[in-house]
């Protein structure tokens, strides 16, 4: 953890280099991204799936359900135990998916589609352990004037993850067929786990009890739980839906993934801009005007051409990442709050807040899709973007924080700005 005075208290990790907390952190944020985003070129010649939306849908959902459900249970671990224990159980689950996934990509019927449901659930208890322990790990080893630049470092890696994935399971499925991406998903994995046994040091932790219920009172707590799960639904919306249409518009699984390689890109890039405005401007100011751009974006990605369609992915994986800059500014000081600072269950909030949005956002679009069209869908999400844009735009900009001298959170005290 870190001290008001900005340097590493006891009870965090200091026998974890910075720079290796930095490292270890965006490798497994990296594999695990890489996995989630190398599904979706298959998705539409997987048999189990069947070219159903819904079933697309109910896939990626899945994933964020596990996530979720396993979340909450991360965040007191790390509190409690620090994160080298959780980020080592997360290989089991890293491990199981990968096998899962090769098993399945050319299975069909029930039996296909059991093995897909699997390994999404367990790649999303995998990924609770990695990003919940990971960035408490970061959080943990650096101070606050040395943060931001390391989680805008450690969570670039999940824009590479997020811009290899599909660009290089497309290719790589149309030249060695549909298992040779999880070879190449095994070697990082390996790669992975070699980093997390040597570079995360075992730590003797003091026990760390903020209650959820307190947290939520905590300074904006509300605004960092909507900004994130808003950003989490525009990335994950066009997940099941948008392959589906772009193949039904004649492109193939190279294609797709390289359309959605781009979008990624494109946010990626846009990401630390956004986060450098949002620090002048405000969080609630910064997140409205990605929601406008989102808007805009779903409005073109249901067109019936493929070059408007693949410019209006781009142009939300932009406004999903403007939307999402404002959290950095808001999860620090929220940790540190409390005394001793609970960045492990801070950032299960911030989890939970993000999967939140995977979840509901796949099945949504997969059911709409299913009962009309892409283009009544992406029109559904453009206007819930400009509700959300005229929300926030009329919005108080919430009271800045210092993470500098917190104040710790008492039952029954709302530091709500």
């Amino acid at each position: 953890m870190i001290s008001p005075s900005g340097s590493p208290a006891p009870t965090a990790a200091p026998s974890t280099r910075p720079g290796a907390a930095v490292a270890v952190t965006a490798t497994a944020l990296g594999v695990d991204m890489f996995l989630y985003g190398s599904l979706v070129p298959l998705l539409p010649k997987l048999p189990a799936v069947g070219g159903s939306a819904l079933t697309a849908g109910v896939l990626f959902a899945v994933y964020a359900v596990a996530l979720l459900g396993a979340t909450p249970f991360v965040g007191a671990w790390v509190d409690r135990r620090g994160p080298r224990s959780p980020l080592l159980a997360g290989l089991v689950g890293l491990a199981a998916a990968t096998v899962l996934f090769a098993a399945a990509v050319d299975a069909s019927g029930t039996g296909g589609l059991t093995l897909l449901l699997l390994a999404r659930a367990a790649q999303g208890v995998a990924a609770a352990a990695s990003w919940t322990a990971g960035l408490a790990l970061v959080a943990a080893t650096h101070g606050p004037d040395h943060r931001g630049r390391a989680m805008g470092v450690t969570l670039s890696a999940v824009g590479v993850g997020i811009l290899l994935g599909p660009a290089v399971s497309g290719p790589l499925v149309d030249a060695f067929g549909p298992h040779s991406p999880f070879i190449l998903i095994a070697v990082l994995a390996a790669c992975d786990a070699v980093a997390r046994l040597v570079l995360v040091k075992p730590v003797d932790s003091g026990e760390v009890r903020l209650p959820y219920q307190v947290l939520l009172r905590g300074p904006g707590a509300g605004l960092l739980i909507t900004l994130t799960a808003m950003g989490a639904t525009a990335i994950a919306l066009p997940e099941p839906v948008l392959p589906l249409h772009l193949n039904h518009l004649g492109m193939g699984r190279t294609g797709i993934g390289l359309a959605f390689a781009m979008a990624a890109l494109a946010g990626s890039l846009a990401a630390p801009v956004a986060g450098a405005l949002a620090d002048r401007s405000g969080a609630t100011r910064m997140a409205a005007i990605g929601a406008a751009v989102t808007a805009v974006g779903f409005v073109l990605a249901g067109r019936d051409s493929m070059a408007w369609s693949i410019a209006g992915l781009v142009v939300v994986g932009v406004g999903a990442q403007v939307i999402l800059a404002p959290t950095l500014l808001l999860v620090g000081g929220l940790a540190e709050h409390g005394r001793p600072a609970a960045y492990g269950s801070v950032y299960a909030l911030y989890n939970l807040a993000y999967t939140g949005g995977l979840v509901l956002a796949p099945l949504a679009a997969g059911s709409v899709t299913r009962a009309t069209s892409v283009a009544v869908t992406t029109l559904v999400a453009a206007t819930a973007a400009v509700v959300l844009a005229l929300v926030l735009g009329t919005r108080r900009q919430p009271a800045r924080t210092s993470t500098e001298s917190p104040q710790p959170i008492r039952p029954g005290r709302s530091t709500e700005a």
